[in-house]
């Protein structure tokens, strides 16, 4: 059966303008066409949004879902049971769709649990966004990170180690290029993985067509992860003019994860945050704003991501992302685009989703208000569909405000 979403205002994904009083038709989880409001099809089902906007599911390009937005995620995830862990991960996919995130990709999760949560909510066994997975993250011996993955040094040692991920089912790759906020003795600007390391990572990767995502802040850092040929550099906040036209140049995404820096800055003492982490979430706060307005000044493609997981970041937030990119230049339907066409480019599913056009997902969400002149409308979710249907489960649908 044909199902006609009407609402007084649909943005594409894709346009500059948003449409007025317009219907979208969904047919067996599938877009079929936007028409005008006035020519509903006979003999569908017409679902009235009223004064709403309609807009593709947003997509988070950076989460974590083993973490709890604790002063200190990862040490929580080493004290309790895998179980729990587990559960947790659960409950923070069910938030993503609730806040009208659709897809994420988690970026690296002890054990691998996301690539777990990626299948059970394939299954039907939880309510969820689709989750691009990267199992666990490739990181040098003691290198940032290594609590969420595995340990690797030497080309070789990489090679099996991104295999290994591949064969548990991992759909993307993340390798750890530099130190980062978490960890007592690391630096966010220091090197890790070489470049020789990440270049076999990367070769295995796309052999497999998986995207490869590097952590990386400093320019040697992430210049060691370009010359590997990563597909995007997650944070990379101390990108310079000469980078950037790099990234511009060989079509490189920037995740720039702002949001997670304000968030910790604002509320980790509160939280109990240690000394150290306060201390490098300051030295990174500025210079990511800097290093994003730099990437929209100079073309540099990017991807709304959150680290959602993190300290006093709390996962399905990407509003919150979405309203820090306006606030440092972009238009509203940048951002919006960052969020959903951008977002679902850099994670390979292009074609699938991320824009409102006929034979994509119907993976919709519609918010009262206007987002294309006020980026936190998005926070006002009244509807959200993921292959056009909407949740069952904990979450019902009269709680998520899914379906009809």
């Amino acid at each position: 059966m044909t199902i006609a979403y009407r609402a007084a205002r649909v943005f594409d994904g894709l346009s500059e303008q948003i449409l007025q009083n317009a219907v979208v038709l969904v047919e067996d989880g599938l877009i079929v066409s936007i028409e005008p409001a006035g020519s509903p099809p006979s003999g569908g089902e017409v679902v009235d949004l009223g004064d709403a906007t309609l807009l593709p599911g947003l997509i988070d390009a950076h989460v974590h879902l083993v973490w709890s937005a604790s002063a200190e995620p990862h040490e929580v995830v080493q004290q309790e049971g895998l179980a729990l862990t587990a559960l947790r991960c659960a409950n923070n996919a069910a938030l993503h769709l609730r806040a009208g995130v659709t897809t994420i990709r988690d970026v690296g999760a002890t054990d691998g649990l996301s690539i777990d949560v990626a299948r059970a909510v394939e299954l039907g066994v939880l309510p969820g966004p689709r989750v691009i997975a990267a199992g666990r993250a490739i990181a040098m011996t003691g290198g940032h990170g290594w609590f969420l993955g595995r340990e690797a040094d030497g080309a070789e040692a990489v090679r099996h180690a991104v295999r290994s991920e591949l064969k548990a089912g991992a759909t993307c790759i993340k390798l750890m290029a530099s130190g980062g906020v978490y960890g007592h003795a690391e630096e966010p600007g220091s090197p890790q993985l070489t470049v020789e390391e990440m270049h076999a990572g990367v070769e295995e990767a796309h052999k497999a067509g998986r995207k490869v995502a590097a952590h990386a802040y400093s320019v040697a850092a992430i210049g060691n992860a370009l010359e590997a040929g990563v597909d995007s550099i997650e944070h990379g906040s101390f990108i310079d003019r000469d980078t950037a036209e790099r990234m511009r140049e060989s079509g490189t995404c920037l995740v720039p994860t702002m949001s997670v820096y304000r968030a910790m800055s604002e509320k980790g003492p509160e939280l109990g945050a240690p000394e150290y982490i306060r201390r490098k979430t300051a030295e990174v706060l500025e210079a990511s704003r800097d290093a994003f307005r730099l990437a929209l000044e100079t073309g540099v493609p990017v991807a709304a991501g959150t680290d959602c997981g993190a300290p006093g970041h709390p996962h399905g937030t990407l509003p919150d992302e979405l309203r820090l990119m306006v606030e440092l230049g972009a238009s509203p339907t940048q951002a919006l685009r960052f969020g959903t066409s951008a977002a679902a480019d850099l994670l390979g599913l292009g074609d699938e989703v991320g824009s409102l056009q006929p034979g994509k997902r119907a993976d919709l969400l519609a918010v009262d208000g206007d987002p294309t002149s006020d980026i936190l409308a998005l926070r006002e979710v009244r509807m959200v569909l993921r292959d056009g249907c909407g949740v069952e489960g904990k979450y019902s649908r009269d709680e998520l405000g899914v379906g009809f």
